[in-house]
Order: C-alpha cells, then sequence, then structure tokens
C-alpha cells in the first residue's frame, strides 16, 4: 500500500486521480482507494466500534467519491482531509441513527424506566445544557472538543484526521474548554 501522507507529491498524485475519477476512470478511483482506504476504514471503525459497518462505510465514502468527485474543491482542503470529513460525519450520522432506533425501542410505560430515570434525566439535561453551549464556540474549537470529549479520540488522533499540528488540536481544546468556563460563569 502506498503512504497516506499528505506531502506536495502525495497531494498532486491526489488532485490528478480524482480529476481521472471525475473522467469516469475506474483504475482511477481504485489508486485513490488502495491509497486511502485504510486510513477511511480506521476512522470510521474508530467511531462505530463495529468492523462490518466500518467496512460498509468505507466502500460508501468511497462510492460517494466516485458519484461526487466534483463537489470536492481542493482550495478549501486536502483531498485526505475532504475525504475523512465525510467519513466521520457519515460514521457520526450512523451513530445517531443507531441511538435513535434503541431510544424508539425504549416503551415509556415500562415502570423500571420511571424509577431509574432521575439520576439520568439529570445527566441527559447537563449534557443538553453543554450541547447547547458548544454551539457558542467557533467551530475549530468546538469540533476538537466533541471529538475528544464525546467520541473518544485522542489529541493525536485529531490531528491526523484532521490534517493540523498537534499543538493546534491542543490550543483549539484548551481554548475552547476556558470559553465553556466562563459561559458557565455567567450563568
Amino acid at each position: 500500500m502506498q503512504s497516506n501522507s499528505t506531502s506536495p507529491d502525495s497531494e498532486e498524485l491526489d488532485a490528478v486521480l480524482l480529476a481521472r475519477v471525475r473522467d469516469g476512470r475506474r483504475d482511477a478511483l481504485q489508486q485513490l482507494h488502495q491509497r486511502h482506504a485504510a486510513s477511511v476504514y480506521a476512522l470510521a471503525r474508530y467511531i462505530l466500534r463495529d468492523d462490518g459497518q466500518a467496512e460498509e462505510l468505507t466502500q460508501e465514502i468511497f462510492l460517494t467519491v466516485w458519484n461526487k468527485a466534483e463537489l470536492y474543491q481542493e482550495s478549501k482542503a486536502h483531498f485526505r482531509t475532504w475525504l475523512l470529513s465525510i467519513t466521520r460525519n457519515r460514521a457520526i450520522d450512523q451513530l445517531r441513527q443507531r441511538h435513535r432506533r434503541i431510544q424508539a425501542d425504549v416503551s415509556l410505560d415500562d415502570n423500571t424506566l420511571a424509577q431509574n430515570c432521575d439520576p439520568a434525566t439529570q445527566t441527559q439535561d447537563s449534557q443538553r445544557e453543554l450541547h447547547l453551549l458548544l454551539r457558542h464556540l467557533p467551530a475549530e474549537q468546538r469540533s476538537v472538543i466533541e471529538l475528544s470529549y464525546f467520541q473518544g479520540y485522542t489529541h493525536e488522533e485529531i490531528a491526523a484526521a484532521l490534517d493540523v499540528p498537534l499543538g493546534t488540536v491542543k490550543s483549539r481544546v484548551l481554548l475552547g474548554i476556558k470559553k465553556l468556563r466562563a459561559m458557565l460563569r455567567e450563568e
């Protein structure tokens, strides 16, 4: 397998391959798959915690590249960053759908649910409040905090997934937490 680095040569190769994908060249898609499938799978597996779902999502991501290659804008992000962003968003969507299905299976008439509701409700209220406060943070700070604290990523993994330096991730987390603390003091 070839390197997944984002060196200038690697970025140029991705750009050439993507242009060929736009022209309907399946061999170019296969090459992009060979170059990036391991990273896409690893991120999907990390978020979903399920090998089968991660494999399916990896295939869906490359199908998206095939069908929507024209949506990629080189001026906004490296191809790898765009690819991993799509992967992250789709994996999180799958988690949300899974959570909704579980919620729908719970009966509101269940006595045991009613007996155990108070602590869970307090925790859910706190989480809801935190998510509302997160909306007031800049997108860069919000995303690294969500990846770190809600998705369980390490700072190193976040830096690799977002294609930013490790120090940038740590700074964004620190600034975001400081802003959240300030918002909590204001209430």
